[in-house]
């Protein structure tokens, strides 16, 4: 109702009825708002002088034309806390040490009902709270609001500190705040707040059945537009029912398995960026999504089009599911055709000693330098920049890589290295260093611009079919008899207690070690006849007869290929100690010979003729 002096200046003409109106609910004593000078309480009216002091928090006496007044100031009710901040601080404070959740709610019924960590920060820290105490006091308040279920305290800094409506239940809330948004993003919003406060709902299962419901329609409609979000809502929900009770969907709904079977090109994409529990949960789901075991080979589409934390999870399933055979030959061929993602590299570095050890060789090494220098010509932002740290900052790695390294494939990686763009000359250095130690003869290698020898692995074609057969029969019988066998000794039990689980699991590792070994050896073996070979010294396929020099008993050894060996036969290959030490002798020339026991016995050449006329 308004005042009647100041009717009487509406009636004269000098206010408007509405500046009237708004005059009378701002009395001497009645608190307001000023958006620069912040809250205040009326001190004075000079109705006469057509001005109003106004006491504001950070201008004390403060006076103002009344039209200006009544144009820029905002109404504060009594009981808001900015009003009690300016009428009453020293109430507050004490609220603030002994009733912080109170405070909290005063808070939010002054700003309806609803507000940011920061706009709650800016109304108590430095004047009701101490600058200093105000992190360790939001602390306290947290753990007090705990307690105060209509308060809904946000986990990230973006979301709102919310006051429910205490006649309804919470439960009711949440459910019906799910129910009600209107995007992908606002209901993933609602059904995490659903899973945090789970403990609230009486009977879940048949409390949240509307939620169920919703998720299946809504990500039915939802996939084609927004894949991401819809997986992830699919996901959630599975997640949700695992935590309620005896869990049960609404007849009908839609399963992750038939979502991915549907949705089965976008997947790779969609599940970019996935909480990791998500991840877990999506991929495990994927031997029941696809028909027979197409769901291996999905894993492997994905291998390549996802980043670390699903690589982990697909090459997990692959090795619980006892598909590492599967896994190893898909990596060999993708290293091959070079055909490796950066985080896939990054996870064959790392997981050396583990899953990807049978590929792990100079041709991985080959691959990574190649996907730098890709990288590096095609300029703009590095993409390999956390695989060029892999690579050299791991002291091990590429000492391991060369370990095995056939000496002319040693010398052209070490080249490479050296002339690549991709690497600083601080970097280069040290990368060459860690080869010439672990192999000496690299520097001798790169100094004469090569091996002077013909380094591939020589081998009777005989010895070759035959490592050719082994290795079929290693491919075709033994490797996926061992799958059998790991797949019966699953079915015994507990796979922690199961010695024929844990054995043939061993002998995997071992079978495909074998074959990573051989493919090596036989993509740098050399077949020949022996036919031609000269004679003035000893050599790959020639006969060399030779008598000990201590008791002049004679002897014949013929000198083969790598695979041929034989000692019954008196045929040494060319790799064995005994091969090496004769190679080269002359006749007459004597040779050192390592013996059974400790030590060396002396023979002397005395013929040396070809093995094959």
């Amino acid at each position: 109702m308004m005042s009647p002096e100041v009717e009487k200046l509406v009636v004269a003409g000098k206010l408007s009825r509405a500046e009237g109106e708004k005059l009378s609910l701002l009395p001497v004593g009645s608190f307001c708002q000023h958006k620069s000078w912040g809250a205040g309480r009326v001190a004075e009216w000079d109705l006469l002088a057509d001005r109003m002091v106004i006491d504001f928090e950070t201008k004390a006496g403060h006076s103002m034309k009344l039209s200006f007044a009544l144009n820029s100031l905002e109404v504060l009710p009594p009981n808001s806390l900015l009003a009690r901040r300016v009428g009453d601080l020293p109430a507050l404070k004490k609220m603030a040490k002994e009733k912080p959740a109170q405070l909290v709610e005063l808070a939010l019924t002054s700003s309806s009902n609803a507000m940011s960590l920061d706009s709650l920060e800016a109304l108590l820290k430095g004047t009701i709270v101490a600058d200093a105490d105000y992190k360790n006091w939001w602390t306290a308040a947290k753990k007090a609001l705990k307690e105060t279920r209509h308060i809904v305290v946000p986990t990230k800094r973006t979301e709102l500190l919310t006051l429910r409506d205490q006649e309804k239940s919470h439960a009711d809330t949440m459910v019906s705040n799910f129910l009600s948004a209107r995007d992908l993003k606002g209901k993933l919003a609602a059904l995490a707040m659903i899973q945090r406060e789970l403990d609230l709902f009486v009977n879940p299962n048949d409390e949240l059945q509307p939620v169920l419901a919703d998720i299946s329609s809504t990500v039915k409609k939802a996939a084609k537009l927004h894949p991401k979000e819809a997986l992830q809502l699919l996901l959630c929900r599975n997640e949700l029912l695992d935590a309620i009770p005896n869990g049960t969907l609404p007849a009908g709904s839609l399963t992750v398995e038939e979502h991915l079977r549907d949705n089965r090109p976008q997947i790779a994409d969609a599940s970019s960026g996935l909480p990791v529990a998500l991840l877990t949960r999506m991929y495990r789901a994927f031997p029941g999504s696809f028909p027979e075991r197409e769901w291996v080979q999905e894993c492997l589409k994905h291998l390549t089009r996802t980043n670390g934390r699903a690589l982990e999870e697909i090459t997990q399933l692959l090795d619980v599911n006892d598909e590492l055979d599967v896994l190893v030959d898909y990596l060999k061929r993708a290293v091959r055709n070079r055909l490796l993602s950066t985080d896939l590299l990054i996870w064959m570095c790392r997981e050396r000693k583990k899953l990807s050890e049978p590929v792990f060789d100079m041709e991985l090494g080959n691959a990574i330098i190649g996907a730098l220098e890709d990288d590096h010509l095609q300029g703009g932002p590095k993409k390999t920049s956390r695989l060029h740290d892999a690579f050299t900052e791991d002291a091990d790695l590429v000492p391991e890589m060369i370990a095995d390294a056939e000496a002319d494939e040693l010398v052209i990686f070490s080249k490479r290295i050296k002339n690549s763009p991709v690497f600083e000359e601080l970097t280069r250095r040290s990368l060459m260093g860690r080869i010439i130690k672990k192999r000496p003869e690299t520097q001798s290698l790169m100094d004469e611009g090569g091996s002077k020898e013909d380094n591939s692995l020589i081998v009777s074609w005989e010895s070759m079919e035959r490592r050719k057969l082994e290795l079929e029969e290693l491919t075709r019988i033994k490797i996926p008899q061992n799958k059998k066998d790991i797949q019966i000794a699953r079915e015994y039990g507990d796979l922690r207690e199961n010695f024929e689980y844990k054995s043939a699991r061993e002998q995997q590792a071992v079978l495909l070690r074998m074959q990573s070994k051989m493919e090596r050896e036989l993509r740098h073996a050399r077949g020949t006849d022996f036919a031609n070979v000269p004679t003035e010294q000893v050599g790959i396929g020639t006969i060399v007869e030779m008598e000990d020099v201590q008791t002049g008993v004679k002897e014949t050894q013929s000198l083969l290929g790598a695979w041929d060996g034989d000692p019954d036969k008196q045929i040494l290959s060319y790799l064995s100690e005994m091969g090496k030490a004769l190679i080269g002798k002359r006749v007459g020339e004597e040779a050192e010979l390592p013996t059974d026991q400790v030590g060396v016995r002396k023979v002397r050449v005395t013929a040396i003729k070809p093995y094959k006329v």
